[in-house]
């Protein structure tokens, strides 16, 4: 996955900013190239500090902001507070193929690692997919 440095900047933003809960959001783009991301609501009730699921209020409006902009939902994005950017099982239990998934460890606010995976099938597993940062 290639991401531009703007987009990648704009997750580590959020992150630091909902600390110490998990954040969540949308990567856009084409392909596996991420040029945009836009910020989704965590609607967890009961563990938004170790759990996250998308507003799907958020999913359709930034859907249609996709396709207004001739851009694709290429994957997803959340943290992992004060915990390592690696997918979890319950990241894994919730994966599907064909999107990306780009998990940033923010560690007492602060970004400190990121990585992204893709599910090798529904449900899981998950391998790691490179990540490159450009201009």
């Amino acid at each position: 996955m290639r991401i531009r440095k703007a987009a990648q900047e704009e997750v580590h933003r959020h992150a630091s900013e909902g600390y110490p809960y998990e954040i969540c959001g949308v990567l856009l783009g084409h392909g596996l190239e991420v040029s945009d991301v836009r910020r989704a609501t965590n609607i967890e009730k009961e563990n938004p500090g170790t759990r996250y699921t998308i507003d799907p209020r958020d999913q359709l409006r930034i859907q249609r902001e996709a396709d207004d902009l001739g851009l694709d939902v290429v994957g997803y994005y959340h943290s992992h507070p004060d915990h390592p950017a690696q997918a979890s099982m319950t990241d894994a239990a919730r994966s599907f193929t064909g999107a990306v998934f780009l998990i940033v460890s923010c560690e007492r606010g602060k970004v400190v690692d990121g990585n992204a995976f893709v599910a090798v099938n529904e449900g899981g597993p998950m391998r790691a997919e490179p990540l490159e940062v450009v201009g």
